[in-house]
């Protein structure tokens, strides 16, 4: 007989723990409108395996997908200098992630002596009437014709969530699917695929990409270069500079077309201190680069040209209120004259538009020089203390010690928790830098995400990616979902503040979990979510 549990989307089944480890689940709470997904942990006592046809009946059947969860190498879990033991395991293994679709028509194949899992999510549809829904499952074995029986209820509240509003990056990188799919970059067969990758992301949530109007500076090593993802055709005699902006207009138009509302212009100088130019394709050929410093004549003549067109365009398109621009990813202390400078010749000719990066110094926001900082997760204390108009955080590698982050090593509340914390801590915005960035460290070196997760042991594994890319697309991970379920806990936390107020929400969060949650302080367990999201669904009605 096949041994079928239903658990939490929050458990992680490693191949070698038990069903009997993980409690029952045996109902689900949703808004109208919501997403929300458990698992099915399956094994069989039999030495060859088993194989199952599955049958699932629900008034919801239409709005549920099934995927196969699928477990990946993980020889990097974490930097032992800069973690804690908040982990699954700090040892290298086989870890669950990836999440295959399947068909429920689609036999179900169970080995012995690991433990399989089916991954079920419901899309609630928002005109759903509230009341209980049964999910009924019945697998039967095709060998001797026995059926094991699951079901799981969902409670539709009579709440519709409102549309997530928090203006959510994972940078997009066109290249890392130019390169795993062995297709010409920005060929028609390159801009299908980045539909579709675009499609994945907006269902994950982002809804703002990076936008190369030039290759990005990013992620490189000094010297290299990455493959040339450019949307602004540019040409030049005489000092004067033409744009053609065919090519911003389609991937504006497919942003569009799949909700993605704000758009990030590619960093106007290179990572880590803004040195150097970025690379800048001219009458066919590289005109700028990192042969060109950050501050030549020939750089501010071409950007006095280039940014109030392009601003100019922005505007044409409707979407410049929704546009911000940045200058260098991650500056240091170290660079905050060349930053400045390095600002001071950009900022005048982008008048209105907003400035962001990723950098973690205070004194860069003290001394004016940015409005709006983006600090990583483990060093916003001194951010939160000040009086910033509009709030983002980010965490990529660095941030593996306490706070929350995704790497497929990382119990799954600890991804999910990150919701929650961006409402305590009002942001707006939060940005990850890998999407699918399928490369090793400063992009030398094409890896498989499927064989390798963390870079060629570059970062954490699950730091660069939270999709693979699959057939002619991409597919979700475990984190992507669950990241996903923090974001829906955020928008519900904000409905409820304005029905009571944010200071009974606060209070109500605190109370829930038993003390106060920080970015650095949270419960560390797969109980507090579920529990808290459910009291807030009872609490809208």
């Amino acid at each position: 007989m096949v041994i079928a549990k239903a658990v939490s989307s929050l458990e992680k089944a490693m191949l070698g723990s038990s069903a009997a480890d993980f409690p029952q689940l045996k109902s689900l709470k949703a808004a109208r409108g919501e997403r929300v997904s458990f698992q099915l942990l399956l094994s069989s006592p039999d030495y060859k395996g088993t194989v199952l046809k599955m049958s699932v009946r629900s008034p919801l059947l239409s709005s549920i997908s099934v995927f196969r969860v699928g477990n990946v190498p993980v020889e990097l879990p974490a930097f032992l200098d800069n973690c804690d033991d908040d982990y699954l395991s700090l040892t290298p293994g086989i870890f669950p992630d990836v999440l295959t679709p399947v068909k429920r028509s689609d036999p179900v194949v169970v080995k012995r002596f690991t433990l399989s899992a089916l991954w079920f999510t419901i899309e609630v549809p928002e005109e759903t009437e509230p009341g209980v829904y049964p999910v009924s499952i019945t697998l039967t074995n095709r060998g001797d014709g026995s059926k094991t029986r699951v079901r799981v209820s969902v409670e539709v509240k009579n709440t519709v969530i409102q549309k997530n509003d928090l203006i959510y990056t994972e940078w997009f990188h066109c290249d890392s699917i130019a390169d795993y799919f062995g297709v010409k970059m920005m060929s028609e067969r390159h801009w299908r695929l980045i539909e579709r990758f675009i499609k994945t992301a907006a269902h994950t949530g982002i809804t703002m990409l990076l936008t190369p109007i030039f290759t990005p500076p990013l992620d490189t090593a000094v010297g290299a270069e990455r493959p040339t993802m450019q949307l602004v055709t540019i040409t030049e005699a005489d000092g004067k500079y033409k744009f053609d902006y065919t090519l911003l207009d389609r991937w504006v138009e497919l942003c569009r077309k799949y909700g993605i509302q704000y758009f990030e212009m590619a960093h106007l100088f290179t990572q880590w201190g803004a040195e150097h130019c970025p690379k800048i394709i001219v009458n066919g050929v590289r005109r700028f680069g990192w042969d060109t410093d950050a501050l030549s004549e020939e750089y501010k003549q071409f950007l006095s040209q280039f940014l109030p067109s392009l601003t100019k365009h922005l505007k044409k398109l409707g979407i410049a209120d929704n546009c911000c621009f940045h200058i260098s990813d991650e500056p240091r202390g170290v660079h905050i004259e060349n930053y400045a400078a390095a600002k001071a010749v950009v900022k005048p000719l982008i008048p209105g538009f907003k400035i962001i990066d990723a950098l973690s110094d205070p004194e860069y926001y003290d001394r004016g020089i940015v409005d709006c900082p983006v600090p990583a997760t483990n060093k916003i204390e001194p951010f939160l203390e000040r009086d910033i108009k509009e709030r983002w955080c980010y965490y990529c590698c660095s941030q593996g010690n306490l706070v929350a982050n995704r790497f497929i090593a990382m119990p799954s509340y600890r991804t999910r928790i990150t919701g929650v914390q961006l409402y305590i801590g009002d942001m707006s915005g939060f940005l990850q830098w890998g999407f699918n960035f399928y490369y090793s460290e400063l992009a030398r070196k094409k890896i498989d995400p499927y064989k390798t997760t963390d870079g060629n042991q570059s970062w954490q594994a699950g730091d660069p990616f939270t999709v693979y890319p699959y057939k002619n697309g991409a597919i979700e991970s475990i984190r992507a979902v669950v990241f996903y379920s923090g974001l829906q806990d955020r928008m519900l936390l904000k409905q409820l503040e304005e029905k009571i107020g944010r200071k009974k929400v606060l209070d109500f969060i605190e109370k829930t979990a038993g003390a106060k949650i920080t970015f650095k302080e949270y419960p560390r367990n797969s109980e507090f979510l579920p529990a808290l999201h459910d009291a807030v669904l009872d609490m809208l009605g």
